[in-house]
């Protein structure tokens, strides 16, 4: 007889899109049955659970600053017949505590999944954390370094599960094989956009940046900008084309044509081309196919992936608590670079390097790809949350 499979409890605060193709994976997965329980936080949309067993309750905040929610629906969810619980690891639910009693007491595996560090962190904030996360048979965190930070606070090792963050290739890929596919048609999408386009003066191209993700003020963009004109001297004609819309955006434009890089007479002659919000992939996929080099200076994202499904290598800045678990992504002079944080001399001049030596460019560029569909892929990624199921399965009914 097979073995029954191991009933799961997913608590999630919400439900994106993005993350809507790992449910599925998981939820496919031999041996797991899975039941979503999700509400709303208020930062990211919910999108429909299709194709999984999802459910929503909306959230209750309870305090504004900072902000404390309370999810009944996790409660109830728990009444379910199950054996593993996923609880979200965030000192903000304080639905948490009574969560880990009430799967106890129904002899419910507890997996609390989370970043392991606040990037507002406080000894208080790590501390609660920590303590809730010894309640729970195992820990799941996003990256290695976060699992190499919470050993050293003195989790057990073999308690301490990865699950790499990772966004659904299969759409990018997609449209990147399309478009390769078609070089005429890309040739002539350059030059209807006056990219990569040679001149007798010129050895190779001008050389294109890229920016995609919301504009927020976090990422200082400013900073490339300042850059720029610098660039642009070592490789003439240079392009940064910024691809997404936000409440930065204003600003951005306004230090742009201070600094002459936007002529709001001519957007498509300006050294800075603001591109607007672009969502469908096969639109997205020939900015990205005429691009050199992802910049993002500062709190990367998801984003560093979908540049990297692409084949376009990142640079970003070498502060680590800069960004979110993301930043693992980047193997310095494998498949992107970092720069100095806050150095606008040293952005420039890592762009230069990258842009001098083409070779490099181009075995970065292959690098990367293999990073987004390999080694930070969907199926990896629920690799490490069913290693951590099976585990606390297997110590079902003990006290840690």
């Amino acid at each position: 007889m097979p073995e029954a499979p191991i009933r799961t409890i997913v608590c999630e605060p919400a439900l994106a899109k993005y993350r809507l193709p790992a449910w599925r994976e998981l939820a496919s997965r031999p041996g797991i049955s899975l039941h979503l329980e999700y509400a709303s936080d208020g930062h990211v949309p919910n999108v429909d659970p299709v194709g999984i067993d999802g459910h929503f309750t909306p959230a209750r905040k309870v305090f504004q600053r900072p902000e404390l929610f309370w999810h009944a629906g996790y409660l109830a969810a728990l009444d379910r017949p199950a054996d593993v619980v996923i609880l979200n690891w965030n000192v903000r639910f304080l639905d948490n505590p009574p969560a880990i009693l009430k799967a106890r007491r129904k002899g419910m595996g507890i997996v609390f999944f989370g970043h392991g560090v606040s990037k507002n962190e406080t000894p208080a904030r790590r501390n609660i954390r920590n303590a809730l996360g010894r309640r729970a048979d195992c820990i799941l965190v996003y990256s290695a370094s976060a699992r190499e930070g919470l050993i050293k606070e003195g989790f057990e090792p073999g308690r301490v599960f990865v699950a790499p963050n990772s966004v659904d290739q299969t759409d990018i890929q997609a449209a990147r094989r399309d478009w390769s596919a078609r070089p005429r048609d890309l040739e002539a999408f350059q030059r209807a956009n006056d990219l990569n386009q040679s001149s007798p003066s010129l050895p190779f191209p001008p050389p294109t940046l890229i920016f995609c993700a919301r504009l927020d003020p976090l990422r200082k963009l400013e900073l490339l900008f300042e850059a720029l004109p610098t660039i642009a001297q070592a490789h003439h004609g240079t392009q940064l084309l910024i691809i997404g819309g936000g409440e930065d955006e204003q600003r951005l434009r306004e230090i742009a044509v201070k600094l002459n890089l936007l002529n709001p007479a001519n957007a498509q002659s300006a050294r800075v081309r603001f591109l607007g919000p672009v969502y469908e992939e096969k639109n997205l996929a020939p900015w990205f196919l005429s691009s050199d080099l992802m910049v993002f200076p500062s709190h990367m994202g998801l984003s560093v992936l979908h540049s990297m499904g692409y084949g376009v290598p990142v640079l970003t800045c070498n502060d680590a608590s800069k960004h979110g678990p993301e930043y693992d992504v980047i193997k310095p002079g494998i498949n992107g670079d970092v720069y100095q944080d806050g150095s606008v001399p040293d952005l420039a001049a890592k762009v230069i390097a990258l842009l001098n030596d083409r070779p490099k460019l181009r075995a970065m560029s292959a690098d990367a790809l293999v990073t987004a569909t390999r080694d930070f892929s969907i199926e990896k990624m629920i690799d490490g949350f069913e290693a951590a199921i099976r585990f606390a399965n297997g110590r079902r009914g003990k006290r840690v």
